[in-house]
């Protein structure tokens, strides 16, 4: 048997050095199977060897929508000599130049750095045009639900307040951390300001504007999400959820009333990073939902102020936030099926991957995860599990099920 592996993969091989040689070095999907295959026997150094012959002083091409992802690029280039062009694009470009191009058989990249589980599905996975690599390093670091695709990199949005009693004429007597346990239960951002500890308004950018919190909103319309928000249900009215015509499910009507709430009170936002801010300085509400990664933004000091301080990540208070505290998605690291260097492509997986790639970017940030297991994450914050227990999850699959029905529900409240 271990003569007719070898002999198989001797042929993968070969087959993979004559699609490269007979067509100017793009090669078709098969092809990158093939080198894919094969990447996933070797070692990140036996890879490495292969990638640097196969690019030389050419320069691969990558695609991603992370500003910390040039930080990377860079430090593997100094560490392996292969020289990086980055492709940085917002999701919605990215998404129409990778269609585009691959759909239409032209080159365009080696690897991409990809997030929108709708998008990623409908657009890339189901026509076969990005593949997957498990690289052997690192398949038992990652946990099962980060394979097929391969993601690489969690990102979480995350319910915040400000905690201080700062109402913008105190600003010398206001004491940060004066408020406390201001959301416990999920329904408090829904019904009506007759609920008990009813929140009117959370900063939320519209769906419309935000296809990861239009995911976010598609995922509470599943079997499981449904059960979870039943259960808080009535661990907040003390009653069962009843089933009403108006609404498809608990899952719609979680949606409906606290888009209803976010759109009463005028508490859209176009921006995370500045929502978190103003939070933070108590100038547009007390409740925000966006990246945990944007508190990097917050560089003030003070009461008044946009200082990290003054606010408090919901989750982190007693057991959490009943039903959920936020949205994990993920950024998935996969090669298109006419890649040119496909041996480096998963090098550079590899690297990502690794506690040197991460660091380089991610690492020192709150709010970013390794999928590999061994990463270390930026102080003060929680390890990816925990995040993974207390937040809905993106299925990409499920999201783009239901996307349409769900986009035409969400968009309905925000005119």
């Amino acid at each position: 048997m271990k003569h007719v592996r070898n002999v198989l993969a001797l042929a993968a091989a070969s087959l993979f050095a004559l699609t490269v040689s007979g067509c100017g070095g793009t090669t078709d999907g098969d092809a990158i199977k093939a080198a894919i295959a094969d990447c996933e026997g070797l070692s990140y150094s036996e890879i490495l060897a292969k990638a640097q012959k196969e690019v030389g002083d050419s320069t691969m091409e990558v695609y991603g929508n992370s500003s910390n992802f040039a930080l990377a690029l860079a430090k593997f280039t100094k560490d392996t000599g292969i020289k990086v062009n980055n492709n940085k694009l917002g999701d919605a470009a990215m998404y129409e130049k990778l269609t585009y191009t691959i759909g239409n058989g032209k080159y365009v990249a080696d690897m991409t750095l990809i997030q929108d589980g709708n998008k990623l599905q409908t657009q890339m996975l189901n026509p076969g045009y990005l593949y997957s690599y498990t690289p052997k390093d690192y398949k038992d670091k990652l946990a099962k639900d980060d394979l097929n695709p391969t993601g690489a990199i969690y990102l979480n949005k995350v319910f915040m307040y400000n905690n201080t009693n700062y109402d913008g004429s105190n600003q010398s007597t206001a004491v940060t951390g004066a408020v406390t346990n201001k959301l416990t239960n999920v329904w408090q951002l829904a019904g009506t300001s007759a609920d008990a500890k009813h929140i009117a308004g959370c900063s939320f950018k519209p769906g419309s504007q935000e296809n990861v919190n239009l995911n976010f909103l598609a995922m509470l319309t599943s079997d499981e999400w449904c059960a979870k928000l039943a259960t808080a249900y009535k661990d907040y009215y003390g009653t069962n959820y009843v089933a009403e015509k108006s609404y498809a499910s608990i899952g719609y009507k979680w949606i409906g009333e606290f888009l209803q709430n976010v759109k009463d009170s005028n508490s859209w936002h176009s921006s995370d990073g500045t929502a978190v801010k103003d939070t933070a300085a108590g100038l547009s509400g007390n409740m925000v939902y966006a990246n945990y990664n944007k508190l990097k933004d917050c560089t003030e000091t003070g009461i008044g102020y946009k200082d990290t301080a003054n606010l408090t990540v919901c989750d982190y208070e007693g057991d959490g936030v009943d039903g959920f505290g936020g949205f994990l998605y993920k950024m998935y690291t996969l090669i298109p099926k006419n890649a040119k260097y496909p041996y480096a492509a998963c090098a550079l997986i590899n690297y990502i991957l690794s506690t040197e790639g991460f660091g380089a970017a991610w690492g020192g940030y709150v709010g970013y995860y390794s999928t590999n297991s061994d990463n270390a994450i930026a102080n003060g914050d929680k390890p990816l599990n925990w995040w993974k227990g207390n937040c809905v999850i993106e299925d990409p699959e499920y999201v783009s099920n239901v996307y349409l029905d769900v986009y035409d529900y969400v968009t309905s409240f925000e005119s």
